[in-house]
């Protein structure tokens, strides 16, 4: 999945990853913590990978530009998503997104704090980007540009001490979570949401029911969703 994220692959993972999320606690938010559920299935991710293809919007050398991705599934209608009881699919929409090419520390940790994950979009030199313990130390952007390729990922936190972002990468399906500083980052993209409606899509939000769920994950969401995804990429690279 290295090769996948580095030739642009992480782009469609990024997207499609803030997508559910910003479903996710939009939705949590009127109807309580695990109530869900709904997740992007790797067939999903194919799909969007492959209309990208046709599109010309995804090439194996170039690989993608965040907003690009975005119209692609805008015009789509969304991502596919299944129900995890195996309940009728839905599409997770886009209202909009917008991007922020340089935002403040301030407002960045406003907004992860109280409007969710964002994409982070960065230019990564691989040694530098995976020397030797890379996966505890904070990145801090590459030396030697010319050699330097794009990269995408989902942020999630910021820490003001140090202008620090906490990132899921795309690597394999433990992400993995590291920090990466401020500074590395090129831009952001917020995308923007409209909560499902529970009721039109039958979804049981009663408290039976989200203990009943919260027994039955034995992973998190983070975790779930990059092995789903991740299948996608080794398999097309």
């Amino acid at each position: 999945c290295m090769h996948a994220c580095m030739t642009g692959s992480c782009v469609l993972s990024a997207c499609l990853m803030c997508l559910e999320a910003q479903h996710r606690l939009a939705f949590e938010r009127r109807h309580g913590s695990d109530t869900f559920p709904y997740a992007i299935p790797r067939e999903t991710a194919a799909d969007l990978l492959e209309t990208c293809k046709k599109a010309g919007v995804w090439t194996r050398k170039e690989g993608a530009n965040v907003g690009k991705v975005l119209e692609v599934m805008q015009r789509n209608g969304g991502a596919v998503a299944w129900h995890e009881e195996g309940l009728e699919h839905c599409k997770l929409q886009i209202k909009s997104w917008e991007r922020l090419p340089s935002p403040s520390s301030s407002s960045l940790a406003r907004i992860m704090r109280t409007e969710g994950p964002l994409i982070g979009s960065l230019d990564v030199v691989r040694a530098d980007y995976y020397a030797p313990g890379w996966q505890t130390r904070v990145y801090t952007g590459g030396s030697g540009k010319k050699k330097a390729v794009g990269h995408a990922l989902v942020c999630m936190e910021y820490r003001l001490d140090g202008e620090l972002i906490r990132v899921v990468d795309n690597h394999n399906w433990q992400g993995p979570v590291r920090w990466i500083s401020k500074t590395a980052f090129r831009s952001f993209t917020q995308i923007k949401v409209e909560p499902l409606d529970a009721g039109a899509l039958g979804i049981e939000v009663s408290w039976r029911r989200r203990l009943l769920r919260m027994l039955w994950r034995e992973e998190t969401f983070w975790w779930r969703q990059r092995r789903t995804l991740n299948k996608v990429w080794n398999k097309h690279h």
